[in-house]
């Protein structure tokens, strides 16, 4: 893989979480605690210059469609960026 960052995604464990309202885009507010963990993930991001934007693991099928990619989306659209 032609890699552009490896980057850690650290692990956490939720100590509580209490879903307390509701904001006006339809996200709800929250509180929580959180402890750290010895743990992580490697996220390999390349940059693809076709504007595709897709997830791969490689033991797991993975949704077409979740949050990492509509997050890519929605800051594609809101930057005008023309890469994947």
């Amino acid at each position: 893989m032609n890699c552009l960052y490896d980057l850690a995604a650290p692990a956490k464990i939720n100590l509580f979480l209490h879903i307390v309202g509701r904001r006006a885009d339809g996200y709800h507010r929250m509180q929580s605690a959180l402890a750290l963990i010895d743990w992580q993930d490697t996220l390999h991001l390349e940059k693809r210059p076709n504007g595709a934007i897709s997830r791969e693991d490689l033991s797991v099928p993975l949704p077409a469609t979740d949050l990492c990619i509509k997050a890519a989306r929605a800051l594609q659209n809101a930057t005008g960026c023309t890469q994947g």
